[in-house]
């Protein structure tokens, strides 16, 4: 299991993990047990600290919810993550899908898990929308998945000299790509510190 701040790959995804934080929403400091000071276990909020955020093409994003949301509540119920849709940006082509879900004794999250279903959708060859699979200029290729991270995650994922990163393309065997920060795209202005991870 990754520990917190670490970043682990396989051939299928990327995980990204985010440390917890020392105090909750309320600002009450958390013990070294993770428990929080002065508040009720019953009352408690579950601490979510596995968060991904994937950016998904317009045009695919029917693949991933489903007839009538039938596809998400599913990939919901099996994985037990939090799984929300960003609203669309006018006249953008991508869409944030955001996955969380609290880490666990599991070599594997459940966001993580629920990370790989939507990614296998994504990746998912539709014979009948060949068109679609084209990639014009400007556009990403149809089998590329993106996510975002935190810019402050961008060095740990790098490594000193790059040596996290080519570490990570020689056992993955994908081209990972950080992109700059001026190609940020739009439906993830929200949070302009924010780098894209792309492989």
């Amino acid at each position: 299991m990754a520990e917190q701040g670490e970043i682990t790959v396989n051939p299928t995804v990327s995980v990204v993990t985010e440390p917890e934080p020392r105090h909750d929403v309320s600002g009450k400091r958390r013990r070294e047990d993770g428990e929080i000071e002065g508040s009720d276990p019953k009352r408690r909020a579950k601490a979510q600290d596995v968060l991904f955020r994937i950016i998904v093409p317009s045009r695919q994003i029917g693949k991933v919810i489903g007839k009538e949301g039938h596809r998400i509540q599913k990939i919901r119920e099996e994985t037990k993550a939090t799984i929300k849709i960003a609203d669309a940006i006018a006249r953008h082509e991508e869409r944030v899908i955001i996955i969380s879900s609290k880490d666990n004794d599991n070599v594997v999250s459940d966001a993580e898990n629920a990370l790989q279903q939507i990614a296998a959708l994504i990746l998912k060859d539709d014979d009948s929308n060949s068109e679609a699979s084209k990639v014009a200029a400007g556009h990403v290729a149809a089998n590329t998945i993106r996510l975002l991270i935190a810019g402050s995650q961008a060095g740990c994922l790098i490594g000193m000299s790059g040596q996290n990163i080519e570490k990570l393309r020689n056992s993955s065997g994908a081209t990972i790509v950080i992109l700059a920060p001026n190609q940020l795209p739009l439906c993830a202005s929200a949070h302009e510190s924010d780098r894209v991870v792309q492989y």
